[in-house]
Order: structure tokens, then C-alpha cells, then sequence
């Protein structure tokens, strides 16, 4: 199946040269592969200012995921545990602290939006 055809005014025909330092090129490039673009197309939408957000297929860090399964086992032990009865609090507060300390490496690993 062919692409479809773009109308008159869809189409880029028209080129608007810029120059850059090396420097500058290669900034370009950096934050272009973080937002998982082109780097055309990243310049493109910083100048015409639409949104440019850091990709989220970026891969995980495994030793992150084994934290936060390891968490998820914890809990869920405990739920078992309550639930047959047990009195876990004292569990339930050093978990939570945890659970804590693991959301917010989390939240420092992901990266912010560019703008």
C-alpha cells in the first residue's frame, strides 16, 4: 500500500538554512536521540514550539526493576499475613519507607520533559 498523497500546503518544499558550531550540533543530536526523533524533526518542533517530550522507550535500569519486584514481594507477603490474621504494622512502615526511597530514585531517573 503507497503512502498517501500530502496537499499542496502538507507538503515541505520550501528550506530555511541555519548554521550551528559543531558544538551546537551535537547538542542537537544528544537531546534529539533522548526524545527518541530525528534531529531534524526535534529542531522542527523546538522552533515552531510544539512539544518535545524525553522518549519513553528508553530501557529501564535492571538493578530499578529487581528493587521494585523485590518491594512487590514484600507486600504482598504482607497482605497475605494480615489477612490470615497476623498484626504485620511494624512490617507495613519500614516497607512503606522503602517504597518511598525506591519511588523516588524512580522519579529522578526519569527524565524531564524538554522544552
Amino acid at each position: 500500500m503507497a503512502r498517501p498523497k500530502k496537499q499542496p500546503h502538507e507538503k515541505r518544499d520550501r528550506r530555511f538554512n541555519l548554521r550551528y558550531t559543531a558544538a551546537e550540533i551535537e547538542h542537537i543530536r544528544i537531546e534529539a536521540h533522548k526524545a527518541g526523533l530525528d534531529p531534524h524533526e526535534f529542531a522542527r518542533r523546538r522552533t515552531l514550539g510544539a512539544p518535545v517530550r524525553a522518549s519513553r522507550t528508553q530501557c529501564a535500569d535492571p538493578a530499578l526493576i529487581n528493587e521494585l519486584n523485590r518491594i512487590g514481594v514484600n507486600l504482598n507477603q504482607l497482605a497475605r499475613a494480615v489477612n490470615r490474621g497476623r498484626d504485620e504494622s511494624a512490617d507495613w512502615g519500614e516497607l512503606a519507607l522503602e517504597l518511598k526511597r525506591t519511588l523516588a530514585l524512580v522519579m529522578a531517573s526519569d527524565g524531564p520533559e524538554t522544552s
